[in-house]
């Protein structure tokens, strides 16, 4: 019975995970809170002290207006009427600002009133003093100080000013004392997350701390197996590259076998068909003009036979590269299939190459041979340029075409391009192989390099 491994997350972590979200949506939400709480705390100091400083202008106002008009009087200079000037249109904005501070406290705002009436009296007292100081001179003012008239106003003004900042004052310790109730109720709270949310990390700890164990085992025996596969997968894959080795050697071997019997057998036998028809067409020239000339395109069929057993076995084992070498032999293969796909060529090979393992030269022609068929099939291209370089490391081998390009998936495509076979060539001389886009992401690269073997 095939067992089931369930992939659901275990209930209890939801459950902890619901409550830390709901602790953090809470902590949240409590300091937006307090942040709101304390922005109007803070904006209600700044009233009261807004109220406070308006009521001191106010009455520092009316005292320098006061005792300017007795310099005026004392003096006669005008100079002294001006901070009464200047009192006149400041105290008109001053009683309109603190109307709008004061417009939530009906008792400040009837407060308010009643100071700006004894101000209007005080004022009125200002210009009766003026105008008898212009009519009498000082002996008038002098009258009206004996008969003491605004000094009552004044000291009104002063009681009632002294009123709305002690009610100012009552308020700001009652915020004070509201300020420092949340303050304790939002310290409990937070204590009270915090203590939970605490809790909830030593479980999660725990949780993790045996989570951790237990994960530990497992990759231990993940590791384990691991191992075990990689080096049962590295066996299987010796095995595989030897018996690749093997199967190449064996191919080269029956395709040179072949190529042997084609060219001795069957190109002896080819030779002496076409001898003995060429001996009857002499003889049948005159007797048999018409069976001379079918003999003699016996004889054309007979010579392409010839050609193709002779392109078959350069195919199965170029006899140039045991003849010639490897240099002369890409050359020659080059130089034919480009000139039958009607694409220019360039060779860039400065040696022979002559001294190189022969397993080496075959694994090298086979790979510019499947390169270039390549490129005659699916480039497209007019240029092709191959070349093979000695290096101090190994051998390096281009192949270099100006044509459409390789599409990235195409790269795994190994049988129709076979760019398996080739790699596999390459690796298996311990080299490697590559195909990438050309210069300017034109055409398409193709690159093998095989190191020399460390003596």
């Amino acid at each position: 019975m095939k067992k089931t491994t369930s992939t659901s997350i275990p209930l209890y972590i939801t459950f902890l995970f619901m409550i830390c979200l709901f602790i953090l949506i809470g902590n949240a939400y409590s300091s937006y809170q307090n942040l709101e709480k304390l922005k109007a705390n803070n904006d209600w100091m700044e009233h009261n002290w807004s109220v406070k400083d308006k009521l001191k202008d106010i009455n520092l106002l009316i005292m320098d207006s006061e005792s300017s008009l007795r310099g005026y009087f004392m003096s006669g200079n005008e100079v002294y009427m001006r901070p009464w000037e200047i009192a006149r249109g400041k105290l008109e904005s001053d009683f309109r600002e603190l109307d709008k501070l004061l417009q939530d406290n009906p008792s400040q705002i009837k407060n308010l009133a009643e100071l700006r009436k004894l101000y209007d009296s005080k004022a009125r007292v200002f210009e009766h003093g003026l105008a008898t100081y212009k009519e009498f001179g000082l002996t008038g003012i002098i009258e009206l100080a004996k008969v003491g008239e605004g000094r009552d106003v004044m000291d009104e003004i002063r009681l009632l000013d002294i009123i709305m900042e002690k009610e100012e004052n009552e308020a700001l310790a009652a915020r004070r004392q509201l300020s420092y109730t949340e303050y304790q109720d939002a310290l409990f709270f937070g204590t009270a997350t915090n203590a939970i949310a605490l809790l909830v990390l030593i479980l999660f700890y725990r949780l993790i701390y045996r989570s951790f164990y237990k994960q530990r085992g497992i990759e231990n025996a993940l590791k384990t197996a691991n191992d075990n596969l990689e080096s049962t997968v590295l066996k299987r894959t010796e095995q595989l590259s030897v018996l690749s080795h093997h199967l190449l050697n064996v191919s080269e071997k029956e395709k040179a076998k072949l190529a042997r019997e084609l060219h001795d057998e069957m190109g002896s036998n080819l030779t002496a068909i076409s001898m003995d028809i060429s001996v009857v067409t002499e003889k049948l020239k005159d007797k048999e003009p018409e069976l001379a000339k079918q003999l003699q395109r016996t004889k054309r069929a007979l010579l392409d036979t010839v050609d193709l057993k002779r392109r078959i076995i350069e195919d199965l084992r170029p006899s140039m590269l045991d003849n010639l070498g490897l240099s002369a032999s890409i050359q020659h293969y080059c130089e034919e299939v480009t000139a039958i796909a009607g694409i220019a060529y360039a060779a860039d090979i400065t040696e022979d190459f002559d001294t190189i393992d022969p397993a080496w030269s075959i694994a090298l022609f086979r790979i510019t041979q499947e390169s270039l068929n390549n490129v005659v099939k699916y480039a497209k291209a007019t240029e092709v340029k191959i070349s093979l370089k000695r290096t101090e490391q190994g051998l390096w081998l281009q192949v270099l075409d100006n044509g459409i390009g390789i599409q990235t998936d195409a790269i795994s495509k190994p049988k129709t391009h076979g760019i398996l076979g080739m790699r596999e060539r390459a690796l298996l001389l311990g080299g490697s192989f590559s195909v990438k886009s050309g210069p300017n992401n034109r055409g398409t690269v193709t690159e093998t390099f095989i190191p020399f073997k460390e003596q």
